[in-house]
């Protein structure tokens, strides 16, 4: 074990004690954990050489913490005291490589599509059967308008046993959140997902998480009449990923129209929680039925490719130092020429990088390097790895757009804080005196299964990127020309290990519809695919994405995309990812 640790990460055996944190003290994440388990596997004899994991062993070994841990499953595995299995006798939990598991990344330019409600057929009005949900214990999360109390009336005729209380408060069978229909209510996530995890590990057969943004998912959100989609912003993309993880149980994201009465819409629930093998994603009009579907749509082929700025022209973009955000930055001052303003956590570096640290061009050359100088534990050096490559790329990023750009300036800013928000936008229009075009590509990732990931870690990477969008949408002076989020297709589709960023994402895309009654420029949420090269799809997950046949978005078409996108599409909401020939 410490052999293939050590050849992956650069560390000495030696310094590789048993009781060592994987992921926080040596940096690694549930996929490269795999990849380490599945190259051991292979060398004592447990797996034969092109095989991989089967997905439920993946999801057991992503709650592996140490490396003893990971050298008991192996022994477990084994047999204790016997020698090693044949290849051929212990693949019970291994399954053979497909062609698409070659490990190889298909890089391929994005495909524009766009998101469109889709009829559904009706649901016949749920019969009441006395009994069939005898004993099953409910906890209605209760609306504040009377829909709970219809529907508490119309589970307990069946025998179900329901509690409406403000929150979740006791396990159940089945948990209705209905805290988003609430008059005046605010925003229901980041806050309920403690509530709706713990009642999912508690063994939940059905979960409906309601929004009411008048049916249609805030589609004809316009700032007047129709429902307000923010209370429930983020809870589809937080349905999504849950479908996925907790295959067992039944999962609704539901949108309903407020103005119906409160027992049509305790109906319509009750229908969505009595059909199995539905959308996960479902919203009411009256009595029509839709969902939502992604459809190609590309843009014409003579739409102008750059958008309309010129030397004099300012933007101002998050994250916007590194990775892709860093790339848009670049190719903007290269074809325009403007002044860029880059906000980011990570401070801009004070002078050269240290040279003894100059010459090592990797992570695992630079934790040599470290060890090499000594002093430090695992933990302290991969902070400092991370420290030093976060630097390097702003500095390469600063170098770049001084030879393109009309002027440069970097802001070491929490784009969580609003007013630190406001304080840059208002600075870049005393020194510019405008500000045409803003990018939101701050985010951030803490990758792990909702069974492993707790309230706070929760509320980090939700708030990195939605509280980061709110704040520039309130700052933002309504002549701006354009404000574009980055989003993911985590949010249109939910992904495994992900419900914290499609939640954030999901909701990025909601909000966008409020944001654009408020400005006069184009509001863009693009969902990104996973792209190569970089950004957040490490080596590790780049493998991971071949073996699932999914392809990553090459970064220089990927690029134009985004800057024909801003110069020539209408859209709010547009889905670019990658996608094979």
């Amino acid at each position: 074990m410490l052999s293939v640790i050590g050849s992956r990460t650069g560390y000495p055996e030696p310094m590789l004690g048993e009781d060592l944190d994987l992921e926080a003290d040596l940096s690694i994440d549930s996929i490269k954990r795999t990849e380490i388990i599945g190259e051991l596997a292979e060398r004592v004899g447990l797996a034969a050489p092109g095989v991989r994991l089967e997905e439920p062993v993946v999801e057991r070994l992503a709650r592996i913490k140490t490396i003893g841990e990971i050298v008991s499953w192996i022994g477990d595995r084994l047999g204790a005291g016997t020698a090693p299995a044949a290849p051929a006798a212990a693949t019970a939990e291994i399954a053979p490589l497909t062609p698409a598991d070659s490990g190889v990344p298909v890089v391929a330019a994005p495909l524009r599509q766009v998101v469109r409600l889709a009829d559904l057929p009706p649901l016949p009005v749920p019969e009441a059967r006395p009994g069939a949900f005898a004993g099953r214990r409910f906890v209605i999360v209760d609306d504040g308008c009377g829909i709970a109390l219809e529907l508490a009336a119309l589970l307990e005729q069946q025998g179900a046993q329901v509690r409406t209380p403000l929150e979740p408060d006791s396990p159940c069978d089945g948990l209705i959140h209905l805290a988003a229909l609430r008059p005046g209510g605010g925003p229901v996530l980041p806050g309920a997902y403690g509530g709706v995890r713990d009642a999912l590990l508690g063994g939940l057969r059905w979960l409906v998480l309601a929004t009411g943004a008048g049916g249609a998912f805030g589609e004809r959100f316009d700032g007047g009449g129709v429902g307000d989609p923010t209370p429930g912003a983020g809870l589809r993309g937080l349905a999504r990923t849950l479908a996925r993880e907790f295959p067992e149980t039944l999962v609704r994201a539901v949108d309903v129209d407020t103005k119906d009465s409160p027992r049509a819409v305790a109906l319509r629930i009750l229908a969505e929680m009595t059909a199995a093998g539905q959308p996960v994603v479902v919203g009411y009009e009256g009595d029509q039925r839709r969902t939502l579907q992604i459809v190609p749509a590309p843009l014409p082929e003579d739409a102008p490719a750059v958008p309309d700025l010129t030397a004099d022209s300012v933007v101002l973009l998050t994250g916007g130092a590194r990775g892709i955000t860093a790339r848009v930055a670049l190719e903007l001052a290269r074809a325009t020429g403007c002044h860029v303003e880059l906000v980011g956590r990570t401070p801009e570096p004070a002078g050269a990088e240290d040279p003894a640290l100059a010459g090592a061009a990797d992570q695992a050359a630079l934790r040599r390097a470290l060890v090499a100088q000594g002093g430090r534990t695992p933990a302290e050096i991969e902070a400092t790895v991370r420290r030093v490559l976060a630097e390097r790329e702003v500095r390469a990023t600063l170098t770049g757009l001084g030879a393109h750009a009309a002027s440069v300036r970097y802001h070491a800013v929490d784009v969580r804080d609003p007013q630190a928000v406001r304080t840059v936008v208002e600075d870049v229009h005393a020194r510019h005196g405008r500000l045409d075009g803003v990018v939101h590509g701050a985010g951030l990732l803490e990758d792990r299964r909702v069974r492993d990931k707790d309230a706070a870690s929760f509320d980090r990477v939700y708030r990195t990127k939605v509280d980061g969008a709110c704040a520039l949408a309130a700052a933002l002076r309504p002549d701006t020309a354009f404000f574009v989020v980055f989003g993911s297709v985590s949010g249109v589709h939910g992904n495994q290990g992900q419900a914290d960023y499609a939640a954030a994402n999901d909701a990025c895309d909601t909000l966008a519809r409020v944001w654009r009654t408020r400005m006069r420029g184009r509001v863009l949420v693009a969902d990104w695919g996973p792209w190569a090269g970089g950004g957040m799809v490490t080596p590790e997950l780049a493998r991971e994405y071949a073996r699932r046949g999914v392809a990553l978005i090459d970064p220089d078409a990927g690029v134009a995309a985004l800057l024909a996108e801003i110069a020539a599409g209408d859209e709010v909401q547009v889905v670019l990812s990658g996608v094979a020939e």
